[in-house]
């Protein structure tokens, strides 16, 4: 199933529906259909809180929905194209981010060491960052960072543009959404909590990033900024993900570029990070949990960044596309500490 949040462009109330035929149709539509009546899916909140009981509720729904589509009302169900899709989960009970992505972390720190050094210096960093991350291929590092859970952007919303990075990025991610998992929670039963996938997109002040990590304090300001971090269009369940770790990946930025990864590239399975977490405290339901950047698929990689006005486009097979329109009017901005660049 796709859940997804949504309203309808004349109205402001929120729906919490099902995607059926390309269209976007509510649980109270659906419950009001057939008859029956569940708390559980009055919201994502009570979804998420009420699962995994709430995605067999909503299943059957969905199911009752696509045999008897032709019978409800046009009314009833909406165009995706016609609809305000809000974020998946809107507010998190907590956002963790994990850096399982190492081919991410080589080429980053790559781009890292031409601006925050001097040739040659940046050009012999090459090596003991390529061993460093070989290393890490072999022994997975269970280090994250929380995010701003209280300032979710959805798909077609903007992100702030910090008055002092002149390098704004994107970071493309594999989020695991769950409902609740208790402390300690038994191995076996750690993927039966998993409620579903998000994209899930972290803007990054790059240029700020560094001194932010050097005291192993950060990332501060270079990522907890208003709306800087991002979720949707769906929540997409297991079922139809499948394998979260075979999923491809393409990123457009305007019509300058475009970049391609994959999920395979994340060294971690999602059930393997929950038990960490589990291991010493319990996740409430609606928790995030990123899986690291998409390697090659952020300007970092690639060194090439967002200019005011583009227009990003994320797509994850299975996951949908999330989009974003990056402000054109960002005001003047302070100095960076990298080179500087023209920003048009």
């Amino acid at each position: 199933m796709k859940l997804l949040n949504f309203i309808i462009k004349e109205s402001s109330d929120v729906n919490f529906g099902v995607v059926i035929n390309d269209t976007a149709v509510s649980f109270d539509t659906l419950q009001k259909r057939f008859g029956q009546s569940h708390p559980q899916l009055a919201d994502i909140k009570s979804y998420l809180s009420g699962f995994p009981g709430s995605e067999d509720l909503a299943r059957a729904l969905q199911q009752k929905g696509e045999k008897e589509f032709a019978s409800l009302k046009p009314e009833d169900k909406f165009p995706l194209d016609k609809i305000k899709i809000l974020p998946a989960v809107p507010r998190p009970a907590a956002l963790f981010d994990f850096g399982f992505t190492p081919k991410h972390l080589r080429n980053s720190a790559i781009t890292m060491a031409k601006y925050e050094t001097k040739w040659p210096i940046s050009k012999l960093a090459r090596l003991p960052i390529q061993l460093r991350f070989n290393r890490f291929k072999k022994k997975k590092e269970f280090i994250y960072y929380k995010g701003n859970h209280e300032s979710i952007i959805g798909d077609m919303d903007s992100p702030i543009w910090p008055k002092y990075s002149s390098y704004l990025d994107v970071e493309p991610e594999l989020g695991i959404v769950t409902g609740p998992v208790p402390f300690e929670t038994p191995k076996q039963d750690v993927e039966k909590l998993i409620a579903g996938y998000v994209i899930f997109n972290d803007f990054s002040a790059r240029d700020i990033q560094t001194p932010e990590m050097l005291w192993f304090m950060g990332p501060a300001r270079s990522k907890d900024f208003e709306k800087g971090n991002a979720l949707g269009p769906f929540l997409v369940t297991k079922d139809e993900v499948g394998d979260p770790l075979n999923l491809n990946v393409t990123i457009k930025i305007g019509e300058r570029y475009t970049w391609t990864g994959t999920t395979r590239d994340i060294i971690a399975h999602p059930r393997e990070v929950i038990e960490f977490i589990t291991g010493f405290r319990s996740l409430n339901p609606g928790t995030v949990i990123g899986m690291g950047t998409i390697p090659y698929c952020c300007g970092l990689d690639n060194d090439q960044w967002l200019e005011p006005g583009d227009f990003v486009q994320i797509t994850f097979d299975k996951l949908g596309t999330l989009r974003h329109p990056i402000p054109k009017d960002i005001g003047p901005l302070k100095p960076t500490r990298w080179k500087p660049r023209q920003i048009k």
